[in-house]
């Protein structure tokens, strides 16, 4: 066993590394479940995209830039936790019904 074996490192659930890994898969499986979300990523992204363009146009401040993205940030973290939660109660409720 090598000490930096990166199946150690990432491969294993029983690690920070593969913990995260899970996370990062289970949040962009949550976030393309569904037609509706997958829209809400594009519009949020135009959103952010518009407004820096403008920023860079000089038709707008700065900080409405840096507010819009973390607004779009916040809301994101928000409804995927949400979304994770809501998806693994289906698959729970599909797998032990009643």
């Amino acid at each position: 066993m090598a000490l930096f074996d990166a199946t150690i490192a990432v491969g294993s659930d029983s690690n920070l590394g593969g913990l995260m890994l899970n996370y990062f898969r289970e949040a962009q499986e949550a976030r393309f479940a569904t037609p509706a979300r997958r829209m809400y990523g594009y519009v949020s992204a135009g959103i952010v995209v518009a407004v820096v363009t403008l920023v860079f146009a000089g038709l707008a401040p700065i900080w409405i830039s840096w507010a819009t993205f973390v607004a779009s940030c916040v809301l994101d973290a928000v409804l995927t936790r949400n979304w994770i939660r809501e998806d693994a109660l289906q698959a729970y409720r599909r797998e032990y019904p009643g």
